[in-house]
Protein backbone atom coordinates (compact mmCIF):
# COMPACT_ATOMS: atom_id res chain seq x y z
CA UNK A 1 0.00 0.00 0.00
CA UNK A 2 2.73 2.39 0.99
CA UNK A 3 3.62 2.27 -3.41
CA UNK A 4 0.05 2.98 -4.48
CA UNK A 5 0.28 6.33 -4.34
CA UNK A 6 3.62 5.97 -6.83
CA UNK A 7 1.79 4.42 -8.91
CA UNK A 8 -1.31 7.16 -9.15
CA UNK A 9 1.46 9.48 -9.32
CA UNK A 10 3.38 8.64 -12.72
CA UNK A 11 0.48 7.04 -14.09
CA UNK A 12 -3.31 8.71 -13.93
CA UNK A 13 -2.45 11.67 -16.19
CA UNK A 14 -1.30 8.99 -18.92
CA UNK A 15 -5.17 7.66 -18.01
CA UNK A 16 -6.52 10.77 -18.70
CA UNK A 17 -6.64 12.80 -15.49
CA UNK A 18 -5.58 16.37 -15.32
CA UNK A 19 -1.99 17.04 -14.81
CA UNK A 20 0.48 20.03 -15.33
CA UNK A 21 3.64 17.90 -15.70
CA UNK A 22 4.42 15.55 -18.14
CA UNK A 23 5.33 11.98 -17.60
CA UNK A 24 9.21 13.22 -17.95
CA UNK A 25 8.92 15.81 -15.18
CA UNK A 26 6.87 13.86 -12.68
CA UNK A 27 9.22 10.47 -13.28
CA UNK A 28 12.87 12.94 -12.21
CA UNK A 29 9.99 14.58 -9.55
CA UNK A 30 9.68 11.34 -8.01
CA UNK A 31 13.30 9.71 -8.11
CA UNK A 32 14.15 13.24 -6.58
CA UNK A 33 11.78 12.74 -3.97
CA UNK A 34 11.96 9.18 -3.10
CA UNK A 35 15.86 9.40 -3.26
CA UNK A 36 15.64 12.41 -0.68
CA UNK A 37 13.33 10.23 1.49
CA UNK A 38 15.54 6.96 1.69
CA UNK A 39 18.95 9.16 1.98
CA UNK A 40 17.28 10.96 5.24
CA UNK A 41 15.45 7.80 6.57
CA UNK A 42 18.33 5.29 6.11
CA UNK A 43 20.96 8.05 8.01
CA UNK A 44 18.59 8.82 10.60
CA UNK A 45 18.06 4.87 11.51
CA UNK A 46 21.85 4.27 11.16
CA UNK A 47 22.71 7.20 13.34
CA UNK A 48 19.90 6.51 16.07
CA UNK A 49 19.41 2.91 16.03
CA UNK A 50 15.80 3.15 18.09
CA UNK A 51 14.59 -0.48 19.48
CA UNK A 52 11.42 -1.54 17.72
CA UNK A 53 8.38 -1.73 20.21
CA UNK A 54 8.36 -5.97 19.27
CA UNK A 55 12.58 -6.05 20.48
CA UNK A 56 13.42 -7.28 16.69
CA UNK A 57 15.29 -4.58 15.54
CA UNK A 58 17.48 -1.21 16.49
CA UNK A 59 16.59 0.78 13.16
CA UNK A 60 12.57 2.13 14.30
CA UNK A 61 13.39 5.86 13.81
CA UNK A 62 11.99 7.14 11.63
CA UNK A 63 9.65 4.70 9.88
CA UNK A 64 10.72 4.56 6.03
CA UNK A 65 7.11 2.98 5.13
CA UNK A 66 5.18 5.93 5.69
CA UNK A 67 8.03 8.34 4.95
CA UNK A 68 7.17 6.62 1.75
CA UNK A 69 3.50 6.54 1.44
CA UNK A 70 3.56 10.02 2.50
CA UNK A 71 5.77 11.38 -0.24
CA UNK A 72 3.44 9.56 -2.49
CA UNK A 73 0.88 11.49 -1.37
CA UNK A 74 2.17 14.44 -1.51
CA UNK A 75 3.56 14.52 -5.12
CA UNK A 76 0.13 13.21 -5.55
CA UNK A 77 -1.01 16.05 -4.09
CA UNK A 78 1.90 18.40 -5.85
CA UNK A 79 0.75 17.51 -9.32
CA UNK A 80 -3.09 16.28 -9.20
CA UNK A 81 -4.49 18.70 -6.57
CA UNK A 82 -6.18 18.43 -3.30
CA UNK A 83 -8.83 15.60 -4.04
CA UNK A 84 -6.60 12.92 -4.77
CA UNK A 85 -3.86 14.18 -2.64
CA UNK A 86 -6.64 13.46 0.37
CA UNK A 87 -7.28 9.98 -0.68
CA UNK A 88 -3.89 9.06 -0.43
CA UNK A 89 -2.50 11.25 2.36
CA UNK A 90 -5.34 8.87 3.61
CA UNK A 91 -3.39 5.78 2.27
CA UNK A 92 -0.45 7.40 4.42
CA UNK A 93 -2.33 7.90 7.48
CA UNK A 94 -3.15 3.83 7.38
CA UNK A 95 0.02 2.75 6.78
CA UNK A 96 1.27 4.85 9.77
CA UNK A 97 -1.74 3.06 11.84
CA UNK A 98 -0.74 -0.06 10.62
CA UNK A 99 3.23 0.12 11.74
CA UNK A 100 1.69 1.04 15.57
CA UNK A 101 -0.87 -1.51 14.95
CA UNK A 102 1.41 -3.95 14.37
CA UNK A 103 4.19 -2.96 16.75
CA UNK A 104 6.81 -2.47 14.23
CA UNK A 105 7.13 1.38 15.02
CA UNK A 106 6.26 3.92 17.73
CA UNK A 107 4.00 6.45 16.70
CA UNK A 108 6.64 8.67 17.03
CA UNK A 109 8.47 7.09 14.71
CA UNK A 110 5.47 7.49 12.20
CA UNK A 111 5.29 11.39 12.49
CA UNK A 112 8.75 11.69 11.66
CA UNK A 113 8.47 9.42 8.57
CA UNK A 114 5.19 11.41 7.52
CA UNK A 115 7.35 14.85 8.45
CA UNK A 116 9.99 13.68 6.35
CA UNK A 117 8.14 12.39 3.39
CA UNK A 118 6.69 15.84 2.18
CA UNK A 119 9.63 17.87 3.06
CA UNK A 120 11.32 14.85 0.40
CA UNK A 121 9.07 16.28 -2.24
CA UNK A 122 10.01 19.87 -1.26
CA UNK A 123 13.88 18.73 -1.38
CA UNK A 124 12.68 17.58 -4.89
CA UNK A 125 11.61 20.62 -5.88
CA UNK A 126 14.68 22.62 -4.62
CA UNK A 127 16.53 20.14 -7.16
CA UNK A 128 14.56 19.72 -10.01
CA UNK A 129 16.06 22.21 -12.10
CA UNK A 130 19.41 21.91 -11.58
CA UNK A 131 18.79 18.22 -12.94
CA UNK A 132 17.02 18.88 -15.79
CA UNK A 133 19.53 21.72 -16.31
CA UNK A 134 22.14 18.31 -16.44
CA UNK A 135 19.24 16.08 -18.01
CA UNK A 136 18.64 18.62 -20.94
CA UNK A 137 22.49 18.81 -21.85
CA UNK A 138 22.40 14.87 -22.22
CA UNK A 139 19.75 15.63 -25.07
CA UNK A 140 16.72 14.60 -23.01
CA UNK A 141 13.35 16.52 -23.10
CA UNK A 142 11.04 17.79 -20.66
CA UNK A 143 7.83 17.54 -22.40
CA UNK A 144 9.70 14.44 -24.36
CA UNK A 145 8.93 10.77 -24.42
CA UNK A 146 12.69 9.92 -23.81
CA UNK A 147 12.79 8.98 -20.40
CA UNK A 148 10.05 5.87 -19.61
CA UNK A 149 9.91 4.25 -15.73
CA UNK A 150 8.45 0.48 -15.43
CA UNK A 151 8.11 -1.81 -13.11
CA UNK A 152 9.92 -4.73 -12.71
CA UNK A 153 10.11 -8.10 -11.20
CA UNK A 154 13.66 -9.73 -9.99
CA UNK A 155 13.42 -13.56 -10.15
CA UNK A 156 16.43 -14.38 -8.37
CA UNK A 157 15.10 -12.43 -5.59
CA UNK A 158 11.40 -12.30 -5.84
CA UNK A 159 11.69 -8.52 -5.35
CA UNK A 160 9.63 -5.70 -7.51
CA UNK A 161 11.93 -2.88 -9.13
CA UNK A 162 12.19 -0.01 -11.13
CA UNK A 163 13.37 0.35 -14.41
CA UNK A 164 14.50 3.59 -15.37
CA UNK A 165 14.90 3.92 -19.25
CA UNK A 166 16.29 7.00 -20.99
CA UNK A 167 16.45 7.06 -24.79
CA UNK A 168 18.73 9.30 -26.47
Amino acid sequence: MQFTPAVFHLGAAELGLKCESSFAERAVRATLAYASQTAICYTLKTLIREERPDGSRYNSFPSAHTASAFTGAELVRSDYGNGPGSAFYACGIYVAAMRVQHRRHWWWDTVAGASIGVASVYIARALEEPVWELLESWGLKRGGESLSLAPTHDPASGAMCATLAIRF
